[in-house]
This record gives structure tokens, sequence and C-alpha cells, in this order.
């Protein structure tokens, strides 16, 4: 005979089923984010050490793409300033600084660090030297838009730098550090830093024959270029070093000399400060651009509903923190110095701004082809004006003329049917008391309304309608009138 199970041993085989469904769970979680399989420690310290140096190759590669990036800036071509990132060397140094400092090898942080400041150096020099001589040299949107770092540029560099030192570590190397390469973006804000030198350069040049306050305002232009792709560089170099040395400290690379624990604590707190202090600025930035953000939706609407039709472009600029730049470029309207004042009070009062907007008002300079084009649309804007007033006249020429005709028609008609109606009274003479005519009626059924032939109603004396004399009746006053058909009624 079986035994029953006691209470005891059937709860230990629960417990021990969701143990080991917990087990499989944390084994199959370890598995699927483990970085130990495929871990090469030492042919990634190797493969850094070797690729860190900016000479010989290197040099080259780095001076080839400086210039194919530059020429992407200046074409505004994305595609060409991809190309010049995939065959750059900038990533290799900054590896090796990341990973000098995580396994307390200054040696090699500090050749690192040569190598790159060499990078930077090589890199300012071609990309200055290619906008000073090139003859164009605009601020493309492609320049424009790497001038104002925000904190997620350095969101894109710390994930990117994730990436590619993940990557570098792997037995089995993958095409990851090209994709990082493209997505962090090393390349072209250098190049826009050389672009802002070579503007000062030329404005240096141009200084004697430029008005001294536009002199001061391009400068600080060209500087604000300078600042905002350096920093947009040098925070996604600090947070792909950062990063470096992040994941070589969790994969346990060998530390080649020993740390205590209270440098060890040092290096971990000024490593947390200067995160903090090159993460703070883009912080802000990215505050400030949210708000800009705000206040061109605002702009939008402000200008959709009082210039819909003059204002041809408008540009939401930053004059300084505290006040925003609105250029209207309006064609064929003036605003006087009085209206400027109204419609800038009308701006701050019916539309949230969060920094205030002083308006500028300016007139469209068109090229000749543009006015052809504007003169084009005016006239067949004024031609269809046109048309629509000839087709409304001649409507009302064709409804004058029919009204015409009628009013002739029904003149003509009285005449015949007063004759008709005096021959009928001289035929009959006191026979008739009283006739009555009716042009036209109309009969209204179920369906649909029914034209009647006119009616002549007759008031006879002494019982003299006869159907003799009715038929006679009839046909004098058809004959007379010149109608083909009517309706006698008597009375």
């Amino acid at each position: 005979m079986a035994s029953t199970p006691t209470p005891n041993s059937s709860s230990r085989t629960i417990g021990e089923a969701l143990s080991d469904l917990w087990q499989a769970t944390r084994e199959w979680f370890h598995t699927l984010l483990d970085l130990e399989s495929g871990l090469d420690r030492e042919g990634t310290i190797i493969a850094i050490r070797n690729n860190k140096r900016m000479q010989g190759a290197n040099a080259w590669l780095l001076g080839c793409s400086i210039m194919i990036a530059s020429l992407g800036l200046d074409l505004n071509s994305p595609a060409v300033i991809i190309g010049a990132m995939l065959v750059s060397p900038l990533m290799s140094p900054i590896l090796g600084i990341g990973l000098g400092v995580a396994i307390n090898d200054k040696d090699s942080m500090f050749t690192s660090m040569r190598h790159f400041a060499i990078a930077i150096l090589i890199a300012l020099f071609v990309s200055t030297l290619y906008f000073f001589v090139t003859p164009f040299g605009n601020v493309t949107p492609e320049i424009q838009g790497r001038t104002s770092p925000t904190f997620l540029d350095g969101l894109v560099a710390i994930f990117g730098g994730f990436a590619g030192i993940i990557s570098s570590t792997r037995k089995d190397k993958t095409n990851a550090i090209p994709g990082v390469a493209i997505a962090t973006a090393l390349m072209p804000p250098l190049c826009v830093t050389g672009f802002g030198v070579a503007e000062v350069f030329e404005l240096w040049i141009k200084k004697g024959s430029m008005e001294p306050q536009m002199f001061s305002a391009e400068l600080n232009r060209a500087f604000g270029i300078i600042g905002g792709s350096f920093y947009l560089f040098f925070l996604n170099s600090f947070f792909i070093a950062l990063t470096t040395y992040i994941i070589i400290r969790l994969l346990r690379f060998p530390l080649k000399s020993y740390v205590d624990a209270r440098e060890a604590r040092r290096n971990r707190m000024i490593t947390a400060f200067f995160s903090l202090l090159v993460s703070l600025p883009s912080g802000i930035i990215l505050y400030n651009l949210y708000e800009m953000q705000q206040d061109k939706a605002e702009v939008k609407a402000f200008v959709e509903t009082y210039f819909p039709r003059a204002c041809i472009n408008y540009e939401l600029t930053s004059i300084d923190q505290d006040t925003n730049k609105l250029i209207l470029q309006l064609l064929g309207r003036r605003i006087s110095e009085d209206s400027i004042l109204y419609y800038q009070e009308l701006l701050h009062a019916q539309y949230d701004l969060n920094t205030p907007v002083r308006l500028f008002p300016m007139q469209a300079e068109m090229s000749l082809e543009d006015i052809k084009t504007s003169l084009q649309a005016q006239r067949q804007e004024v031609v269809g004006l046109l048309e629509s007033e000839r087709r409304i006249a001649n409507t009302a020429v064709e409804e004058t003329e029919a009204l015409r005709q009628q009013l002739a028609r029904r003149e003509s008609d009285s005449t015949l049917i007063a004759k008709s109606l005096r021959l009928a009274r001289e035929a009959f003479g006191e026979d008739i008391e009283a006739i009555q005519y009716a042009p036209e009626v109309r009969a209204v059924n179920d369906s649909a309304t029914v034209q009647l032939p006119p009616v002549f109603m007759v008031d006879w004396a002494n019982r003299k309608a006869t159907p003799l004399n009715k038929d006679r009746l009839e046909r004098i006053l058809r004959i007379s009138a010149g109608l083909d058909t009517l309706q006698l009624i008597s009375y």
C-alpha cells in the first residue's frame, strides 16, 4: 500500500522547485549579460597600446579623415562626414587614456595623452588650413549643428564608449568600432573648431577694412564657434575615456602596480568630480535649447497669425543669456518704429515666451529668379481674380438680359391680353359681368410642381355660360391673345 506524503515533504518539494526556478533564472540572466565570455585581456591591452600612437600611418589617416570631414562640412554632406569618421584613428588614444588610468599604467596614460594632443594639433592644422583657403567657407547647417553641445551629446558619447571598449575586449573583433566612431562623432566638432580658427585669422587680416563694431561682433561669433565645437569634442572624448575606465575595472583587468584603498578612493572621487564638471555645462545648454525650441513654436504661431503672407522667412537667435532676437524678412511691407514696439508688446502679451524677444523686421532681398517667381505668382493670382470677376459680370449681364426679355414679353402679353379682353366684351356685351386673367398658374402635387396654361375667369350675367358661348369666347381669346392653349373658368 502506497504511503501518503506528509505535509512537510510536500512543502519541501515546492520549495525546491522554486529554488531551482530562481537558480535557473539567475543563470540565464548571468549568461545573457556575461562579459567574461570571449574576453581577451592581454590582447586588448596590446591592441590599444599599439594603436594609440599618432605617428606614421595613423597620422596620415588622421590628416586624410580631417580633410574629408572638412569637405563634408563645407559641402553640407552627411555622407561625406560619415566617410571621414570611418577612417579616423582618433579613438585609439582616447581608449589608451582610459586604459592607462584603469590599470594604473601611468606611462601608458601619459603616452596616450601626448599622442592625443598631437592628434588634436594635426586636426586643427589641417582643418584650419582648408577653411582658410577654401572659396566657400560658409556656416552650413552641418557646421552650425556642432556648435551647441548638450547633455544628450554626452549620453551618446557614454554609450558609444561602452560599445567601443566592449568590442575592443573581445577575442573575435566586430565592426562595432566604425559604428562607434560614427555615433560619437569626434571628427566633425574638431573640424568646426578649425573653421572657427580660420575665421579668426581672416577677421584679423580684414580688421583694417572693417568697422570696429562689426569686427567685434564677428570675432565674438568666431570664438563662440571655437568654444562650442571644441567643448563638444572634449565632452565626447572625456566620456569615451570614462566608460573605458569603468568597463576595464568591471572586467578586472590586472593592475600594473598596487594601489591602496585610500588612493583608489581618491582616484574615484577625482573621476566623479571631473565627470560632473564636464557634464554640468552640457546640461545647462540642453535646458536652454529646450526653452529655445518652446520659444520658436510660439514665434511660429505669432508669425503665421500677424504676417501670414508678408513674411517669407524668419529666424529666432540668441543675443545674450537674457534676450533673443527675432528677424523677420518681409516682402512688400514696411513696419514703422511705433508698429515694431506694438508687435513686440503683442508678442509678449499673447504668447508664452521663456526669454524676452526683440523684433527686427527687415526688407527681404530677393534674387532676380525669386523676383520673377514672385511676379509670376502674383500675375497668376491677379489673372485668377480677373477671371472670377469676369464670370461674375457675365452672369450679371445674362441675368439682366433675361429679366429684360421677360419684362418685354410680359408687356407684350399685357397688350395682347388687353386687346383680347376688349374684343371679348365687344362680342358679348352685357352677357359678361367681369373677366379676369392669370398669366402663370402652377399646381403643386406630392411629387412636383406642374405648370398650367393661362387662365381666364369669366363672370357671366344671367347664366349666359352656354357651351356655345364658351367655345366662341375661347376662340376669340386664343386667337386675339396668340395663345396655343388656355383654360376658361366660368362662374
